[in-house]
């Protein structure tokens, strides 16, 4: 838990596709999410058995395993989840991300990011080759946030009123593109259309609210 908003707080080295290193997976080219990407998985325990919705493997990266792979820093800090997310949706090394995230947001070691305030400090900046744009936000914060250039996105498939994403239909509707999103108190990362987050929200975070989202593009 390491995103916070302005009321409080809220939270191995991979070859890159191309001639440059990669410091996140890379599953290649993913088509429109024609097929599920998620599916039933039933645990036992002493309390009997629950089947669980989640992810696919080949949809999911545990951010936090490959950051603490690839860095001591990573080991010894928390409350990091935009440091994480930047890393995945701009495709840093950890460490580089971690100089991002204090550099344009303030970030202090070991405490949550502002995001929704310093956001604005990185939009239209250029790291690693990629650009950073607002690309949209639930109908919910389009007065917190047009200002700083967002607009509206809705789910599609709702035709007479205004759905904004879950984790989980953003994905499906973002098979290509890298974005960074911000979830209730969270940051985390979409990289064709796979989720970059906590181990547990493979199963956990499906359903929760994409607040606003930055989508980092390839400056050319």
């Amino acid at each position: 838990m390491a995103e916070l908003s302005s009321l409080g707080s809220s939270e191995s080295h991979i070859e890159r596709i191309g001639s440059e290193p990669s410091f996140v997976y890379s599953w290649g080219k993913v088509k429109h999410m024609k097929e599920a990407i998620t599916q039933k998985v039933c645990y036992t325990g002493w309390h009997g058995s629950k089947t669980i919705e989640e992810l696919k493997p080949e949809y999911f990266v545990d951010s936090g395993s490959l950051a603490a792979s690839q860095s001591e820093l990573a080991k010894r800090e928390k409350n990091d989840c935009v440091v994480r997310a930047f890393m995945g949706a701009l495709d840093l090394p950890y460490e580089r991300a971690h100089g991002f995230v204090k550099k344009n947001f303030n970030r202090e070691f070991g405490k949550g990011t502002y995001t929704t305030m310093y956001i604005k400090y990185a939009l239209g900046k250029t790291k690693n080759g990629m650009k950073l744009k607002p690309y949209g936000c639930h109908p919910d914060f389009e007065f917190t946030m047009k200002d700083k250039g967002f607009k509206t996105i809705t789910n599609p498939k709702y035709k007479n009123k205004k759905v904004g994403y879950t984790l989980k239909s953003f994905i499906e509707a973002h098979p290509k593109g890298r974005y960074f999103v911000i979830l209730e108190g969270h940051a985390v990362a979409v990289v064709n259309g796979v989720l970059y987050g906590n181990k547990c929200e493979q199963k956990s975070a499906l359903y929760r609210r994409v607040n606003w989202v930055v989508k980092c593009e390839e400056n050319k």
